[in-house]
């Protein structure tokens, strides 16, 4: 995986355009030397760059062409009309304002459509060519969002989270593999507690670690506390990272103060929780996240101490 994406002035090379935008490179110089679709700056060596309006434009242009348009017929109307012929709202236009957002847009079609191995060709490119903390903090945790987002709208299934998950934990793995820790890097232990399926917080929480030079321990979901604590002494690890996502009858509650008290005796326990969540009020044993934006400055704060 490469993590060494050329941006000039804000500018990307015809390399990673193709692979933002999911057009092959002699498809975007025909449209641009034919139909003028897009009017790319150039080097003094004569190379493209384009800017990232440029690039969301030709994913504009593409799914357009995909619904049956000719490229003649659309090359040179505005963006707005555009949206127009694709069918954008007004929600996902004012959305759109980073060169990703298409990505995630492309990657969440193919989702719902169960297109598993388009939406993986999506992700795995994008891995490929952007830097693992832009990875993270502009491609990862918006696509959570956007997920969220589906969840409450009732779009998302149980299928498409289980796809989600799998395809997250790859992407994953594969960043371990080629992001090495310096020597000496604190270990990080991710999971979620027993009796919590749903393992998307701990997946990006993994990710924003890894990008913030953690070395993260992901053990996957649903893990007994006391395997938890077992684990992250045998691995060194310095925090222990818990995810949760949903509501706990009064029970689960009792029984996950218990077991952060239990984490807590020889451990550094953070937890994510969604804002409002019946655990906020209670005396938790644990440093509280509810959002990513939390999580990224804590690893920071903790880095530089």
């Amino acid at each position: 995986m490469s993590t060494n994406v050329t941006e000039l002035s804000g500018l990307y090379p015809m390399r990673v355009v193709s692979r933002l935008s999911g057009l092959t490179a002699d498809t975007i110089r025909v449209w641009e030397r034919r139909y003028q679709a897009v009017s790319p700056e150039r080097t003094g060596g004569n190379k493209r760059r384009y800017s990232g309006s440029q690039v969301r434009r030709l994913v504009l242009l593409r799914r357009a062409t995909e619904l049956g348009h000719s490229i003649g017929r659309i090359a040179r109307l505005q963006d707005e009309d555009l949206r127009q012929i694709i069918g954008e709202t007004t929600q996902e236009v004012a959305r759109h304002k980073s060169i990703y957002d298409a990505v995630i847009e492309d990657y969440l079609e193919a989702i719902f459509r169960f297109d598993v191995q388009g939406a993986e060709a999506i992700l795995s490119r994008t891995a490929a060519i952007v830097p693992p903390l832009k990875l993270t903090l502009e491609v990862m945790v918006p696509l959570m969002r956007r997920v969220g987002e589906a969840w409450q709208a009732g779009r998302l299934k149980i299928p498409h989270e289980h796809i989600i998950s799998g395809q997250l934990r790859s992407t994953l793995g594969t960043l371990m593999q080629h992001v090495e820790p310096l020597v000496g890097s604190p270990r990080i232990l991710v999971t979620t507690p027993p009796g919590h399926l749903h393992e998307f917080g701990a997946i990006i929480g993994a990710f924003m670690a890894a990008s913030r030079g953690f070395e993260p321990i992901y053990l996957g979901a649903n893990t007994p506390f006391e395997d938890i604590s077992d684990a992250a002494t045998e691995s060194g690890s310095a925090l222990i990272l818990l995810s949760i996502a949903r509501e706990c009858t009064p029970a689960e509650q009792e029984s996950l103060l218990a077991g952060f008290g239990l984490l807590s005796r020889n451990h550094q326990v953070w937890v994510g929780i969604p804002e409002n969540h019946q655990l906020t009020a209670s005396n938790v044993q644990a440093t509280v996240f509810h959002q990513y934006d939390e999580l990224d400055r804590a690893l920071l704060s903790y880095k530089s101490a």
